[in-house]
């Protein structure tokens, strides 16, 4: 995973995400901080999107269901994916729901879960709380090996 994934998953669904919202062009470029010259150039898939835009997309419309369905169910954690190689124990819990990730092992109360259509990689605690989160398989194994050791 990196910056051009992420962009290039957000970039093609930029207009049906303004649409989603119920935003004009105005609405949708002053938001994002951009002319609306350069947003009608982005929609018509003219002009490049800027990694700081696809990240403010990611985390301003981070509630959109079409971004869910192609990020997972938080778009910002997989921009935090394209820029950290790892991402450990968030205070933050998921959503609880499984229906963009698909379950690689548990143990005890512990899952390791798959994205469906980003391919990054997740572990689930307790209450569905969000311990760690990569792009990398063996990394994601590797973690949570030591889950499975801690409580071995």
């Amino acid at each position: 995973m990196n910056k051009q994934t992420v962009i290039d998953l957000v970039l093609p669904r930029l207009k049906l995400i303004r649409t989603e919202m119920d935003y004009t062009q105005d609405q949708m470029a002053d938001i994002l901080g951009i002319s609306k010259k350069t947003l009608v150039q982005l929609e018509k898939g003219r002009q490049e999107l800027s990694w700081t835009v696809a990240v403010a997309i990611c985390a301003l419309f981070r509630e959109s269901a079409l971004l869910r369905s192609v990020l997972g169910d938080d778009p910002v954690e997989l921009a935090e994916i394209a820029v950290h190689p790892e991402v450990h124990i968030r205070e933050l819990a998921t959503s609880g729901t499984v229906n963009w990730w698909t379950e690689i092992g548990q143990w005890q109360h512990y899952k390791l879960q798959q994205h469906t259509t980003g391919g990054h990689y997740r572990i689930i605690g307790e209450e569905d709380r969000r311990l760690f989160s990569t792009a990398d398989r063996e990394k994601a194994l590797t973690e949570f090996k030591k889950y499975m050791d801690i409580t071995s």
